[in-house]
């Protein structure tokens, strides 16, 4: 992991880091090196060069304000050197539950430059998620802000350590812990006293030296119940996509200014932070979305590229004030995390001159396939586009691998490419499920090439819920909603939804009489769970179909679904 051992911590090391995280085998690594696929260079690495470039240039913007590149790199450098005070070390796994503020942009950084590895934790996670997640992903150190909103995490925090033994600090960001400055004594630190004790001990970074193909990010795809499934990327696997990608899009708009609605827990928002420092593109930070604080930003900022789901589009762009602010320094905007309606990439096309890219992928492959402003215009409608970035793709037939598919029939989408994760969190065996002796990843997801080599994206594999970006699975609501006293048997499946993509339908059959949506948002209130999972749809039965096995007939439930909010979008009652 390094080349040398770091300065030991305040706190005692419960497991050895050492081989605690899949590597790639050698031959696989020099594929990629000799190819020119991977720099062979780590995050900060790369930072650094960035930053010596000009230090004095402007690479963080938030509300009240700016951070030029040299301050970005003394910050980061500080906490680095803080946190290993503090007992985080090279390997450890460091859970981050921030918004989208600088601190975050901070972490990434001095994370990276430490060793350790970073795991962003969703701001709508509860006590229940944040229990589950932390106790799976063994977190050494949760980093939280004392509050955000009306929820203070702190807190929440202090609560159920308890519940997690191998957690060995927390770290609270804008609180009160930073009040008693490192060295508390009970694990707690403030993040804000770390970064000032850091600077005073900068030479403990002399020793720390992190490899390119060491993992260093990890996220979720799926629940935080049942079968998480934790992808981990190293620095080679990320870094040197978002390196091309960046120097693209800087050539493009030299004098770019980029705004990224998504969260930065998320993938889509995480990586904002590494177009910023590969491609000296400054960011400008909003802590939370809002369409107005938006618009407000692009028109004082003049911002020229930004970034969501197609749920934070609609929302800037169906705005009753949209059209007091000046939005037309906009030159690109791109949408992901959820395939894009044709009728929002036509919209973009009409407000801002600009087309909007469909992009596919998934957090184990980061980027597959992406159409481009050169594309045919029924291309960039229809399919999201062609593989990027030295990634191949085919199509095979999923009840027999063996047999790869001709041009428009569809099957299972399989990857090969130099962004492939490295494998599951702890799950070895999936990992090996995923994948062939050729270095094909196939992803359970639908789709078709068509004669001209774009894909053409057919649904996401099997049941799970796909709202916003976010991926629900079902089974984690149907367990819950299956405690209520007046659920006799439940399913749950996604109900076609305009803005987010779906949202989540709960099939329902009662014990004694129906009950509201209300009702039941109440009773997963008392369990503390997720809003984004509550039910947005309810339908009561009165028996569910089935198959000749017994199991509930899935896809016919679905069919009802579309077939409901069909209906309803055309006024008519089911």
């Amino acid at each position: 992991m390094t080349k040398n051992s770091p300065p030991s911590g305040s706190g005692d090391v419960s497991r050895p880091a050492t081989g605690r995280y899949p590597r790639f085998s050698e031959e696989y690594r020099q594929r990629w090196v000799t190819n020119g696929n991977w720099t062979d260079k780590t995050l900060h690495g790369l930072f650094d060069e960035s930053v010596a470039e000009g230090p004095d240039a402007n690479a963080i913007t938030t509300v009240d304000r700016q951070y030029t590149f040299g301050e970005f790199k003394e910050i980061s450098d500080a906490l680095a050197a803080g946190l290993l005070g503090c007992g985080v070390n090279p390997g450890d796994l460091v859970s981050v539950q921030l918004p989208n503020w600088p601190e975050m942009c901070f972490l990434q950084i001095a994370l990276s430059r430490i060793g350790a590895v970073i795991q962003p934790l969703h701001l709508v996670f509860r006590e229940r998620e944040m229990r589950s997640l932390l106790g799976f992903c063994e977190t050494d150190h949760a980093v939280v802000p004392e509050s955000f909103g009306d929820y203070r995490y702190g807190d929440v925090m202090r609560e159920i350590r308890s519940d997690l033994p191998l957690l060995r600090s927390v770290i609270v960001a804008r609180g009160e812990a930073g009040a008693s400055g490192p060295g508390r004594g009970d694990g707690e630190f403030g993040l804000e006293s770390l970064i000032e004790e850091g600077r005073q001990n900068l030479d403990r970074l002399d020793s720390i030296d992190p490899d390119p193909d060491d993992v260093f990010y990890l996220n979720f795809t799926s629940g935080t119940e049942g079968n998480p499934k934790g992808f981990l990327h190293t620095h080679n696997t990320l870094v040197s996509l978002f390196k091309m990608a960046a120097t693209a899009m800087k050539s493009m708009d030299s004098e770019m200014v980029n705004l990224a609605c998504s969260p930065m827990t998320h993938s889509y928002g995480h990586f904002t932070t590494y177009q910023c420092v590969l491609g000296r593109i400054p960011m400008v930070l909003v802590d939370r979305y809002r369409p107005v604080e938006v618009l407000k930003f692009i028109e004082r900022e003049k911002v020229t590229a930004i970034s969501g789901t197609p749920a934070h589009m609609i929302g800037i762009l169906d705005h009753p004030d949209f059209a007091k602010y000046d939005t037309s320094t906009i030159k690109s905007a791109g949408v992901g995390g959820a395939r894009s309606s044709p009728e929002l990439i036509e919209r973009i096309k009409k407000v801002w001159g600009c087309s909007s890219g469909n992009t596919y992928g998934m957090g184990e492959t980061i980027m597959h396939t992406r159409t481009m402003g050169w594309d045919p215009e029924e291309k960039q409608r229809e399919t999201v586009g062609k593989p990027m970035f030295g990634a191949e793709l085919k199509i095979v037939d999923p009840k027999d691998r063996s047999r790869e598919l001709p041009a428009n029939e569809t099957g299972e989408i399989c990857f090969r490419g130099p962004t492939l994760f490295v494998g599951y969190h702890k799950q070895p065996e999936l990992t090996a499920a995923t994948r062939d002796d050729e270095g094909w990843f196939y992803t359970g997801d639908l789709g078709f090439a068509d004669e001209d080599g774009f894909l053409c994206f057919a649904g996401r594999a099997k049941e799970v819920i796909n709202r916003g970006g976010s991926k629900i699975y079902p089974k984690e609501i149907e367990d819950l909603l299956s405690g209520h006293e007046n659920v006799r048997d439940v399913a749950v499946v996604g109900w076609p939804d305009e803005r987010l993509g779906e949202t989540v339908c709960a099939y329902i059959v009662p014990r004694d009489g129906e009950f509201t949506l209300d009702e039941l948002r109440i009773y997963l209130d008392s369990q503390k769970v997720t809003k984004y999972m509550y039910p947005q749809h309810l339908v009561f039965m009165d028996e569910f179909p089935m198959t000749p096995t017994g199991k509930v007939r899935k896809a016919s439930l679905q069919e009802d679904a579309r077939k409901r909010a069909s209906a309803e979008k055309g006024g008519s009652s089911s």
